[in-house]
């Protein structure tokens, strides 16, 4: 969908798309580990799990008593995932939140271009953009919930040692003290280009924006033409009830109007003439008539 030119709204859009790309300085995952909360970014995660999970299977092989008979070096040997339960899955797939995070900022970024530019599809990279970010928010949420889940199981299952080991406890407190969770900055990129999507889509500034103006009304009849900005609803030229600085009401005997529909309007029916230049409008109220015809109310939407 093809921005809007209201100029208040592309700022507004500008800004929101800067405040997302400007959240890559913000902590994006938020790893809280046994020596304390360490804040990383999207691509330290899977490091991160791996090394618990390193961790968990070298203390895991345990150290041997000096009467069991077997060496220091037939341990070492060992896999180090020994006797600990394989991690669940949505755990080993966590490279996929930093490539949903970096294509979010690369929709970000195209998004701004396509802004200053040509203006077209803003609106769709936005969307996308959100949805990745909202991708990587429910996948960390789903690794926190599956990592508490699977440090039970490591308890309940006396995977991580017997009760008589003397180091259950340090293992016990490795895979309760490791939290993982999104983190502000991976929030702020989610809901700037959310908005961005939303409120292009709406229509929603330059629809409030008109709403909130209350110019004097004058009554007057004169023909207006009203061309709407997507071609395959056809143009035509209509009666004016009243006008006012920051909009008009007309009657129209079609019925393909509705809200936030956007057109150009021209005064006095001469589209193109010298004296009756263009004006960007937007649909705020459509009144049907008993007798088949609507009142359109069209709010002026000024660029400047």
């Amino acid at each position: 969908m093809p921005i809007s030119t209201y100029k208040v709204e592309r700022i507004g859009f500008s800004l929101l798309l800067l405040i997302a790309m400007l959240a890559a300085f913000q902590p994006l995952v938020r790893v809280h580990g046994p020596n304390g909360d360490q804040v990383n970014n999207a691509f330290d995660i899977q490091s991160g799990v791996a090394q618990l999970q390193e961790n968990l299977g070298i203390i895991g092989a345990g150290s041997p008593s000096s009467d069991s008979g077997v060496s220091r070096s037939s341990v070492s040997e060992a896999p180090a995932t020994s006797g600990v339960l394989a991690m669940p899955f949505i755990l080993r797939i966590g490279w996929l939140v930093p490539c949903f995070v970096l294509t979010a900022f690369a929709f970000s970024i195209l998004a701004l271009l396509d802004l200053l530019s040509f203006r077209k599809e803003t609106a769709a990279l936005s969307v996308a953009g959100a949805f990745l970010g909202a991708l990587a928010i429910l996948q960390l949420a789903l690794m926190g919930s599956s990592l508490q889940s699977w440090a039970e199981m490591l308890m309940t299952t006396a995977s991580l040692g017997s009760p008589d080991d003397p180091g259950l406890g340090a293992r016990v407190l490795m895979t309760n003290s490791f939290v993982i969770s999104p983190g502000f900055g991976l929030y702020v990129l989610t809901t700037c280009t959310f908005l961005v999507s939303f409120l292009s889509v709406t229509r929603a500034v330059p629809r409030v924006r008109s709403v909130m103006r209350h110019d004097p009304r004058t009554m007057v009849s004169k023909p207006i033409h009203i061309r709407p900005i997507n071609s395959k609803y056809q143009e035509e030229t209509c009666t004016s009830l009243d006008i006012s600085r920051s909009g008009l009401q007309v009657e129209s005997p079609s019925n393909h109007y509705f809200v936030g529909m956007e057109v150009y309007v021209t005064q006095n029916g001469l589209p193109g003439g010298p004296d009756n230049s263009e004006e960007h409008g937007s649909v705020v109220r459509v009144q049907k008539m008993e007798d088949g015809k609507c009142r359109i109310g069209i709010r002026i939407i000024f660029d400047a």
